[in-house]
């Protein structure tokens, strides 16, 4: 028998209408990884206008040399017709309750004395205004480097409304030079007429007038600065707002910014190499008198244990090894033992109801969490399909609680995501038993199966 028969033979082994869909999904795998993940991270940064991202003014208008400067206002129309993010103009409280519970990315705060710093800046001590950007990597770390486009773009908005700030300040200080030019002219004017034989009592006048001109015009005019202030304004003038960067929870490296994600899928994969390896239910127990339940947790034990002893053995790898110091390390350990029996109780369940069909289907899933949880890029920034995957996807809350524990945040988020996992765990467990329950209904089919699984 030549060799190409032998193949042939081994693709025939599939029959039924399921294990024929296995050579079929094993040959889409490559392109399941490949252009799945291409397209959810193909142009995230084309994508920054759906990232939602709060603006609160808490200005308070000036009124300075006979302008009135609102330039907090000035900037908030700005933003309203801003394109590059979703800004969502709102109040400093509804703007941190957003950041924690994640419906925000970042906040942009303008302070109370922003218009009355930027008013100083054609005085001869010009101050610094300054805008607040407020982070949080319990939200992600990759959005804190997104933020910086955000920056450079709020920079540009500010050079214009600044701008705008200095020229009503100059021309308002130009109309005030030019009267008290005006009046000093007259005094000079009446002075000279007077000259040729007036009354002492108008040429008099005429010099008060001309000095009481000329005291207004050198107090209007600032004096110059000290030389060694001379360069600290110039800097001032050049750059008359700083934008300050806050992070509420900082992960600090990039990789324990990434951890979380990179946990879930170590976990995942563990449940698919583990039911390759050991088998959802045991035959000898399935044809006994032990019921259901007993069979499907005592296939799923084995596996759940070791996940839960391979979960804490990549924590304290990573811990000793790389320095993790998590917020939480109790919270963070519960969490990834919750998450390993979960994602082991998934696989038990595929792999027992459909057999090495459940197999590519648990790689089918972890590509599309890897390219739905959030664990790089901001899910706003991916295309519709996986943002309506993200809340569906057993990966997502593990990512979500772990960023939590891991560089601290909000608690609510936290409970969300044992309560959602715990909840994933327990309703693949009664599909295991349901599948179980189904598997004593013996078939001429289940005795002689068409692939061996």
């Amino acid at each position: 028998m030549g060799v190409l028969r032998l193949a042939w033979f081994e693709l025939r082994r599939f029959r039924g209408p399921l294990p024929r869909l296995v050579p079929v999904m094993l040959m889409l795998v490559p392109t399941l990884y490949g252009a799945l993940y291409l397209w959810s991270n193909w142009d995230p940064y084309g994508r920054l206008h759906q990232v939602p991202v709060a603006f609160v003014n808490e200005d308070r208008p000036v009124d300075a040399r006979g302008q009135h400067i609102d330039a907090g206002a000035r900037l908030t129309e700005a933003i309203r017709h801003d394109k590059n993010f979703k800004w969502k103009v709102t109040d400093a409280k509804a703007a941190r309750d957003g950041l924690d519970d994640g419906d925000y990315h970042f906040v942009v705060t303008v302070p109370p004395d922003f218009s009355a710093t930027l008013a100083t800046t054609a005085s001869a001590e010009p101050r610094q205004a300054k805008l607040l950007m407020t982070l949080d990597d319990a939200n992600g770390f990759i959005i804190g480097k997104m933020a910086e486009i955000a920056k450079t773009q709020l920079q540009q908005q500010i050079s214009a409304t600044t701008q705008s700030t200095l020229v009503q300040q100059l021309y308002g200080e130009t109309g005030t030079l030019k009267a008290q030019l005006a009046q000093s002219a007259d005094g000079a004017r009446q002075l000279a007429a007077n000259a040729g034989g007036a009354p002492p009592e108008q040429t008099r006048q005429g010099a008060a007038q001309l000095a009481d001109g000329l005291a207004k015009l050198d107090a209007a005019v600032p004096a110059p600065p000290p030389a060694q202030a001379a360069g600290a304004d110039a800097r001032v003038l050049g750059a008359p707002v700083a934008i300050e960067v806050r992070n509420l929870h900082p992960a600090g490296l990039y990789g324990r910014g990434l951890a979380p994600f990179f946990f879930g899928i170590a976990l995942w994969v563990f449940g698919l190499v583990g039911y390759l390896l050991l088998r959802p239910y045991n035959p000898r127990a399935l044809a006994g008198r032990a019921g259901a339940v007993k069979v499907a947790l005592a296939g799923w034990l084995p596996a759940a244990a070791l996940g839960v002893l391979g979960a804490f053995v990549l924590y304290a790898v990573v811990q000793l090894g790389l320095s993790l110091d998590a917020d939480d390390p109790g919270l963070s350990l519960l969490l990834i033992a919750l998450g390993a029996v979960t994602f082991v109780a998934i696989a038990q369940f595929l792999r027992a109801a459909l057999g090495a069909v459940g197999d590519v289907l648990i790689l089918v899933l972890l590509m599309l969490q890897l390219t739905s949880c959030g664990g790089l890029y901001p899910v706003t920034t991916t295309p519709a399909p996986f943002q309506a995957l993200h809340p569906v996807m057993p990966m997502t809350y593990l990512v979500n609680g772990l960023r939590i524990t891991l560089t601290g945040g909000q608690g609510e988020r936290l409970g969300v995501a044992f309560a959602v996992l715990g909840a994933y765990l327990v309703v693949a467990l009664i599909a295991t038993v349901f599948v179980v329950r189904h598997k004593r209904m013996w078939t001429m089919a289940g005795l002689k199966p068409s692939v061996e699984l």
